[in-house]
């Protein structure tokens, strides 16, 4: 490929799309030729002793035409399906294709392909034949050699760079369903690879245009009669009708339960279109005497060259097998033809609906509610954020077509960006969201636990200790007992406290990396970036920690009291003991006697043995009091709090390290599929 701009063409059945896109820029448009309108009919009607007309020009020329005037003209439509088989079919392609390039450079179109890489869309399922064919027709017309690109990854292409889809969705079990004016294709794709396509080439919107038509002549009885006397039912049918079912179309996508009308002026009015209406007249829907006279005879002229279209559909259809002979059609299901058509093709590769996690409707009718409705209901895993659809679903396939050689060069910059940027958005993006949200959470049970615990539990304790006396071993007991009765409460708090925390970094981080993609041309995965604490039963309790001991902290009697006493307060324990915090020597004696028979008991018995007879010492008020003043136990309480706030700083550390590993895989991930994307 190279660095000229591109030309995308969606050689359609029905109609042909033309779009176009800077070589370096992914950012596509329609070309439009003058009638403000996507795409051109694919019909050429040759006209005795003049130029051909193309397009809709051409179905109106022809269509509005008295007999005795179509006797001079030749229409051809349909030439994309005997491509490969007929050399009529392949001279009127390129004659088609000749006269829009002609009528472009008249209105001074920027589209000229000998400045641009032109490329074609084709359909997957087509053999080599086809695609020789096409090369060929393509060169004759004057679009040299174009690229194929397969039509089902235009539409996928298109989606991607709108970032209506991820990247990582665009390689899983992709259904792309084009259902335009005259056929309805299904693609199945996986990994970015076309598994299986099959369609049928007469479901399409003409036929709804027809059953609009004959609604239109129920609804004004004796029009028809007029319509043929005037020669007016083609257009009646193929231009206004149809402009009635795209409107009726947008009103049923917005509200099913509100009818709506329509006046056709000069003709008549629509009146109470309901959609329980329309649906029973799709169950048992019956082309009309004026269709099956018009496609009869633009058949007529693909059956001169010895080729039928239904050469192209496999025996299996049915519904084909009738419409190629549309004289002898009768009654039948528009919806159930839809419906069966994406179920046989699914069937006949073994294509399980589990597999399918995203749905692509392009083309014009895949705007009808019912398309959507049907795939939800045939496919599990579909639910309305996996059906995809533009605005302009008619164009998406050109569109994507156009934008691929631009769009694999965002996609290896932005491969080259996420491995660039990967540092710096985890140290000062991700980072200091996290320190910010763990801190919310410690300051949070910091206060929970001095105000509900300490304060009215534990600090009431130390004040009637102060005023009672007592030993240290009965005041253990009591604050063991508060501890363990007010355990569960707090461990019920953190866990509150947690399950929030945890949402909040998900979905913190999620924003981040969403417009950290965004800014880089692509939608987020739709990975889900899990952090967790570890499990219970290889982590601490939740609300558990350890304290400072008392080893070092018996120089007096005085101090072994106070630093039993003094600290006062338990903290939550989550299992077997209660950890007492103690500041540190506090360096105060009680008098030389309790200073001297300290180092006694300390020489004489150890400081296990100490600590027990001490613990069992009864104490005077006005001891408990002297040591256990009323700032060693406001100081306590701070303590307290920075002693918690530490230890959940130790609780949340592996949060970070998680987070990093979850971003690091997804940004490996991305960049792995961004690779595969390129091989588009």
């Amino acid at each position: 490929m190279t660095g000229r701009p591109v030309l995308g063409v969606d050689f359609g059945t029905t109609k042909t799309y033309f779009s176009k896109c800077p070589a370096d820029d992914p950012s596509p448009t329609s070309v439009d030729f003058g009638d403000g309108k996507d795409g051109i009919p694919s019909a050429i009607l040759y006209r005795r002793g003049k130029e051909p007309l193309v397009g809709q020009t051409a179905l109106d020329e022809y269509g509005e035409a008295a007999p005795s005037e179509r006797a001079q003209f030749r229409l051809v439509t349909n030439f994309k399906a005997d491509l490969a088989r007929s050399e009529e079919a392949r001279a009127a392609a390129a004659d088609f294709l000749a006269a829009v390039l002609y009528d472009a450079r008249k209105q001074r179109l920027d589209v000229e392909p000998k400045t641009r890489q032109v490329l074609f869309g084709i359909p997957s399922e087509a053999d080599d034949l086809f695609r020789m064919a096409l090369e060929e027709t393509a060169q004759c017309a004057g679009f040299g050699t174009p690229f194929l690109v397969d039509e089902p990854k235009g539409a996928v292409l298109h989606h991607l760079r709108q970032r209506d889809i991820s990247v990582d969705q665009a390689l899983e079990g992709v259904l792309v369903v084009d259902f335009g004016g005259g056929t309805c294709d299904f693609a199945f794709l996986e990994r970015g690879r076309i598994v299986h396509s099959w369609g049928d080439m007469l479901l399409g919107g003409r036929l709804f245009d027809d059953l609009f038509f004959q609604w239109f002549l129920e609804q004004n009885p004796g029009l028809e009669s007029s319509l043929e006397t005037r020669g007016d039912a083609y257009f009646v049918r193929s231009h206004l009708c149809r402009e009635v079912k795209e409107f009726f179309s947008r009103s049923m996508a917005r509200d099913r339960g509100a009818p709506v009308s329509k006046v056709l002026h000069g003709y008549g009015s629509f009146v109470d279109l309901s959609w329980e209406e329309f649906r029973r007249r799709g169950e048992s829907y019956r082309p009309s005497h004026s269709f099956l006279n018009f496609y009869e005879e633009t058949l007529s002229a693909i059956r001169k060259s010895g080729h039928s279209p239904s050469d192209q559909i496999p025996e299996r259809n049915e519904m084909y097998s009738r419409a190629a002979e549309p004289l002898l059609w009768k009654e039948f299901d528009l919806f159930g033809w839809f419906r069966e058509s994406l179920l046989s093709g699914l069937h006949e590769r073994g294509i399980v609906p589990g597999r399918i996690s995203l749905a692509i409707l392009a083309g014009g009718s895949s705007l009808w509610p019912f398309v959507g409705d049907i795939l939800r209901e045939e496919l599990p895993r579909l639910d309305d954020q996996a059906i995809v659809r533009s605005d302009r679903p008619y164009s998406v396939i050109s569109l994507g077509i156009s934008l691929l050689p631009a769009l694999k060069k965002r996609f290896a910059r932005t491969r080259q960006a996420l491995k660039d940027e990967l540092p710096r958005f985890l140290e000062e993006l991700v980072a200091p969201a996290l320190a910010k949200r763990c801190a919310w959470i410690e300051e949070k049970m910091a206060l929970l636990v001095t105000d509900l615990f300490f304060r009215k539990e534990i600090r009431p304790l130390l004040e009637d200790f102060r005023k009672t006396g007592g030993s240290a071993e009965s005041l253990r007991r009591m604050i063991e007992a508060r501890t363990a009765a007010a355990e569960p409460v707090f461990q019920k708090h953190f866990e509150e406290q947690a399950h929030r925390l945890l949402a909040g970094i998900r979905e913190e981080t999620r924003e981040l990396l969403s417009e950290w993609f965004s800014l880089n041309g692509i939608a987020l995965p739709r990975r889900e970036l899990s952090v967790a604490f570890p499990p219970e039963d290889s982590a601490e309790p939740l609300l558990s920690f350890e304290s400072p001991g008392m080893d070092g902290m018996l120089d007096v009697v005085g101090t072994v009291i106070l630093g039993i006493f003094a600290a006062g307060g338990a903290l939550l324990c989550g299992g077997s003991g209660t950890a007492l915090v103690v500041s540190g020597p506090v360096g105060m004696a009680v008098g030389g006697v309790l200073g001297a028979s300290a180092a006694y008991l300390l020489a004489r018995y150890g400081k296990e043995r100490m600590k027990e007879m001490v613990e069992g010492l009864e104490m005077p008020p006005r001891i408990a009091a002297f040591l256990l003043d009323e700032k060693r136990i406001a100081s306590l309480e701070k303590e307290l709090a920075v002693a918690l706030k530490k230890h959940l700083e130790l609780r949340l550390a592996p949060l970070r390290k998680q987070m990093d590993e979850r971003i690091l895989s997804l940004v490996l991930e991305e960049m792995d599929a961004l690779n595969e994307i390129n091989s588009f």
